[in-house]
């Protein structure tokens, strides 16, 4: 699903909503990036949406940790705030707050996919903040030499 089609009735939060959720800060810092692994080049955000039961889905997030592992997580909502969330993760089924995979989807459908500007950037941006090294001039070609110049460690007190 595209980002902007992805379970058109989950709620619009802040990030203070967001906050309140997960009890702290920590998950919120690693949401974005979670997030992004989980938005393909296309833009879209995987989730899947119960037809059974309205305000439930499902999303697979990959581990930080291990490249083989995902987890699937599920969160009920309704049209103001998330309500309930599980996650196959160690810290999925905590009583207080929520896991990092939660907080990803939470901060990205509740948040992110609101704003205009685009959080994703894809790997082979950075090619363009890159030189190529045979145009710059060796160490050979340099006037300013430091070699002879002796380095002390300073005292931080």
């Amino acid at each position: 699903m595209g980002g902007e089609s992805t379970a058109l009735d989950f709620p619009l939060l802040s990030k203070d909503d967001i906050k309140g959720i997960t009890m702290g800060v920590f998950q919120i810092k690693q949401a974005s990036s979670y997030a992004n692994e989980h938005i393909d080049e296309a833009g879209h955000y995987e989730v899947w949406l119960s037809t059974e039961k309205k305000n439930l889905l499902l999303a697979s997030i990959q581990s930080k940790h291990s490249n083989r592992k995902q987890y699937y997580a599920i969160i009920q909502y309704d049209s103001t705030t998330v309500k309930e969330w599980c996650c196959q993760c160690p810290n999925g089924n905590r009583t207080i707050g929520c896991c990092s995979h939660i907080c990803s989807i939470i901060w990205y459908l509740g948040l992110a996919r609101h704003n205009k500007t685009p959080s994703r950037q894809f790997s082979n941006n950075y090619m363009n903040f890159l030189k190529d090294a045979t145009l710059m001039l060796s160490s050979d070609d340099e006037e300013t030499d430091d070699d002879d110049v002796v380095y002390e460690l300073a005292d931080s007190e």
